[in-house]
């Protein structure tokens, strides 16, 4: 929700030369020299990447360099009419939807920046690239409705989502009484601080890996590093979850896998994102390179599809655990460089790690005690105070977040296998961390075996229900876990 008082308080401890910022530049047809610097130091608050930042930094500086004038009437600036008209102008050499696209989010900064000088009442320069989730993040905050988002192959509805931002953030600013620069200025320094930054959605102390992806790269990529303090964004795919196990393979010069990165980030969908997912990534340890003609003709390796079809598509491609750590072994990488866990033999085929118990388990029985997908969140970033702190539940049933304010119905944490008494313990202190944070009125502890209930009326201490998954085939069984933790309405 937005406070006026705080607000105001903002505007009154510099803010105010913030916005005065933006109304000399947006107020004219060019932009002044100040402007991509300015922009760069506000964007480092909630970007960790320097390479975007540079990126955005060289577009405003190219703006800077012109006089801005776009060739439509009158009655089109500031309309629906006058944005199609703009974006059929940039894409005249263009033909199919996809290059539009491909056109319009490659320069999304600077094309955002001429459309907002031409009506800043109406358009908002977007500086958010490769970060659409501080957008939510910020909507989530201030009690602002964004429309839904559109799917990955809608290219012009992607092109169009710009539109409806405008229109959205235009509106708040009506609604509480705010200038064009100073919805500006809410957007590119208030609200991100408020947030903490980018340490609100960077995760410091990353949970265990529970999958392996590749990625692909080519040596002129600029988000490419062999810096271990940097981050970086990268297409993912969409099960990547905050501390799994990246796997890069570099097509260009040397069609070898030739080091291994963290996810640093819940993955979040980015309409003007060409990839559309995208995680960050960081922590890149190099190891020795495992080639593709090596993993064509090794044992293991050579029946996977992804290196039958020569590594194309590899984007997001997972790996089992058996698969990801032979590569390990093959590259003999140091102990540093985390593994999978996973029991080959004595165990239930069909469920070899965590992940497995949170798919073929814990995801159906969400499913038959009456949860859609949009009823619960997986890695729910719990966020405390102004340190940044983090909690990451595996499943939060029912979740509420709203100012800094977070409840849930039910948390569950998913464990492959709880082998003793000290292990039940310390996970049973997990689960009840988060359940505490969220005000929750149940807490779930699974594994392969059982399912261990507790309650918020005693403090999560005590069990009041557990059962084996096997038991759920009877009926008198199930109806007591519906009446737990099943959804009523």
């Amino acid at each position: 929700m937005f406070n006026e008082y705080i607000w105001n308080n903002y505007l009154n401890a510099g803010g105010d030369k913030i916005v005065q910022m933006f109304e000399r530049n947006l107020s004219g047809k060019l932009i002044n020299k100040e402007y991509a610097n300015v922009i760069a130091d506000l964007h480092r608050v909630y970007c960790p990447c320097e390479d975007i930042i540079e990126y955005v930094q060289a577009e405003l500086s190219d703006a800077y360099s012109r006089v801005h004038s776009i060739d439509w009437k009158d009655e089109n600036i500031g309309t629906n009419k006058g944005f199609v008209d703009f974006i059929s102008s940039i894409s005249e050499e263009v033909i199919s939807d996809q290059e539009k696209a491909d056109n319009f989010f490659f320069s999304l900064g600077y094309y955002s920046t001429i459309l907002a000088l031409s009506s800043p009442s109406f358009y908002i320069p977007y500086y958010f690239k490769c970060n659409f989730n501080i957008i939510m993040m910020i909507a989530e905050e201030f009690d602002i409705e964004l429309p839904p988002l559109p799917v990955k192959k809608d290219y012009i509805g992607r092109i169009l989502y710009y539109l409806d931002l405008c229109h959205v953030f235009h509106s708040f600013a009506k609604e509480n009484n705010l200038s064009p620069y100073e919805l500006f200025a809410f957007l590119y320094d208030f609200a991100p601080k408020m947030l903490g930054g980018y340490k609100s959605y960077i995760i410091e102390e990353l949970p265990e890996p529970k999958s392996a992806y590749f990625i692909g790269a080519d040596k002129n990529d600029i988000f490419l590093t062999d810096n271990d303090q940097e981050i970086t964004p990268w297409q993912c795919n969409p099960e990547t979850r905050a501390g799994d196990m990246v796997v890069m393979y570099m097509r260009t010069p040397i069609s070898a896998v030739d080091s291994i990165w963290r996810s640093v980030s819940v993955g979040f969908n980015d309409p003007f994102f060409w990839y559309y997912r995208c995680t960050y990534i960081g922590h890149p340890k190099k190891i020795s390179q495992v080639t593709q003609k090596t993993m064509k003709s090794d044992k293991i390796l050579k029946e996977m599809p992804i290196v039958k079809k020569n590594m194309q598509g590899i984007n997001g491609v997972e790996l089992m655990p058996s698969q990801y750590n032979h590569i390990l072994d093959l590259a003999k990488a140091p102990k540093d460089v985390l593994r999978l866990d996973f029991e080959s033999v004595n165990s239930d085929e069909s469920l070899k790690n965590e992940k497995d118990v949170e798919n073929k388990l814990i995801k159906p029985l969400l499913s038959k005690l009456g949860y859609s997908e949009t009823d619960y969140t997986q890695q729910f970033v719990v966020r405390l105070g102004h340190n940044n702190t983090k909690l990451i539940p595996d499943f939060v049933l029912l979740p509420i977040s709203k100012s800094g304010h977070y409840l849930a119905f039910t948390v569950i944490e998913a464990k492959y296998h709880i082998k003793n008494k000290a292990e039940l313990e310390n996970y049973s202190i997990q689960v009840r961390s988060y359940a505490k944070q969220l005000s929750a009125e149940y807490a779930v502890l699974a594994d392969k075996n059982k399912i261990i209930i507790t309650t918020l009326k005693d403090d999560y201490t005590k069990s009041v229900l557990e059962i084996k998954w096997g038991d759920l085939d009877n009926a008198d069984v199930f109806s007591k876990l519906f009446k737990l933790i099943g959804k009523k309405r």
